[in-house]
């Protein structure tokens, strides 16, 4: 069946494009078919007609898709004398309120075939555990649009002198009586889902989006419900209940081994990264603990790894990890100059004085060659600028020149996982990711320095910390 189908429309090549568009899964109306063959039988040429061959890659059908359906769309947006498109514009567009203007058939069409290529292009690109990350931290996408017009931001940001230089997240708390550590969060997480700008570190502006949120306008109608705490978080508030997570999971097991779990796959996703990607044999130290390890999984990958081999311990190579009971907030037992420690995902659990109270605990423990390696997201302000070290490091070549897209130095909707991560921290333990700033900060605050920062190919970097013997001088 399949064989006689590609003969036939091998006949047809202008019903065999709609045909292998569709075998994407896009879908595509009798209207924009009917755009499709006046546009390939016209004079746009953009490739040839028999290129949508069935054995041709899914990814060269969609980009071609794209390409095509983003430059009919330039191309209605002229005939119909539009202004172009900007996210940093403070002006509505025309194209913005469906309720006001009404597109033509061909730039409707272009703009939903567009949509849909990109939707098709993540679906195929993206990592199904980051799907399923990003699933899980859907609802936060809401929520903070809903801080944004219950709390007065989206008022507040629409009535400055000058909209489009931001405000200090200090300000805004200060005058809407919010908590600006809470904030930062909540308006970069909005910023991945294109709602705000971050002008400066921790500055904020409305773009061309948000002013639908802005009160008489019609998204403002779309939105409604609160997220607003102080000292307790939703936890808290959803179980009734004063004790911290991790306390109240270690009362109810029934919950605490699928939250093990969970946590488990999410360290998993990092492991070969973190073995691959920093210099193992660096490190002066002959032993490694794994602060909050669970069973050991990423120790015993460094270990295997071929560059550890000859600097395993005898214990190690005849299949015994020594495992230790250890609680964070006690004094680190394992003193001196032969340990590093590892602490992966343990410290985004805590708010600032908790973690200051753990990472210090390690720090206490540390030798002069002793290195702490903190495994953890590192938030990106959503400042708008190009990207340029993110974009020299997707280009093979180190000596060709990079493309000179505009990307937000956080990769945009990129990086909605690091914020709704961020957001889950701050529901669940009163805590965030932290951007390097913060980062430095904590870790000053303990008596370390960071020595270097170690981009993975996972969401996490390897934060490398030593003692700050020039503290002490």
């Amino acid at each position: 069946m399949f064989l006689r189908l590609s003969a036939y429309y091998k006949r047809n090549n202008v019903i065999m494009l709609a045909h292998a568009i569709g075998h994407s899964g896009l879908a595509l109306g009798p209207l924009f078919l009917s755009l499709l063959t006046r546009t390939y039988l016209g004079s746009f040429g953009l490739f040839p007609l028999g290129s949508f061959g069935f054995q041709q890659l899914e990814l060269d059908r969609l980009q071609a898709c794209l390409n095509f359906a983003l430059d009919t769309l330039r191309k209605e947006m002229d005939k119909s004398q539009l202004p172009p498109l900007s996210q940093q514009s403070l002006v509505a567009h025309p194209l913005d309120d469906s309720t006001t203007y009404l597109p033509s058939t061909g730039l409707f069409e272009a703009r939903r075939l567009s949509l849909a290529c990109m939707g098709e292009l993540k679906n195929l690109i993206q990592s199904p555990l980051d799907r399923c990350i990003e699933q899980m931290f859907a609802g936060y996408d809401y929520a903070c649009t809903n801080t944004l017009i219950k709390t007065g931001i989206i008022d507040y940001l629409s009535d400055v002198p000058d909209p489009s230089e931001g405000v200090p997240a200090v300000e805004l708390a200060s005058k809407l009586g919010l908590d600006s550590q809470k904030l930062i969060p909540i308006l970069r997480c909005c910023a991945a889902n294109g709602w705000v700008r971050e002008t400066h570190d921790y500055s904020f502006a409305l773009n061309r989006c948000s002013r639908t949120l802005i009160k008489g306008n019609a998204g403002r109608e779309l939105i409604y419900t609160i997220f607003r705490f102080m000292s307790i978080t939703p936890f808290h508030i959803a179980l009734n209940t004063p004790l911290l997570v991790f306390s109240w999971a270690a009362k109810n097991p029934d919950v605490f081994v699928p939250l093990a779990d969970t946590i488990q796959v999410f360290g998993d996703m990092s492991t070969p990264s973190i073995v691959a990607d920093y210099p193992w044999e660096q490190l002066q130290t002959p032993v490694i603990v794994d602060c909050g390890g669970g069973e050991g999984g990423l120790i015993s990958s460094i270990l295997d790894a071929s560059i550890m081999k000859e600097r395993r311990p005898r214990d190690i190579e005849n299949g015994v990890l020594k495992v230790e009971a250890y609680d964070f907030f006690q004094p680190q037992l394992r003193i001196g100059n032969e340990y590093s420690f590892i602490l992966r995902h343990v410290i985004h659990d805590w708010p600032d004085k908790e973690a200051t109270m753990i990472l210090r605990n390690v720090a206490r423990a540390l030798g002069p060659k002793s290195k702490i390696l903190i495994v953890d997201m590192i938030a990106v302000p959503n400042v708008d600028s190009t990207a340029t070290t993110s974009i020299k490091s997707l280009t093979l070549d180190g000596g060709a020149k990079g493309s000179d897209y505009r990307i937000p130095s956080h990769f945009g909707s990129a990086s909605r996982i690091p914020s709704g991560l961020s957001m889950h921290m701050l529901t669940m333990f009163n805590s965030q990711e932290r951007s390097l700033r913060e980062w430095e900060k904590l870790v000053k605050g303990c008596g370390l320095r960071i020595t270097s920062v170690y981009p993975l190919r996972a969401h996490t970097s390897i934060i490398e910390c030593a003692l700050d013997t020039r503290a002490l001088l």
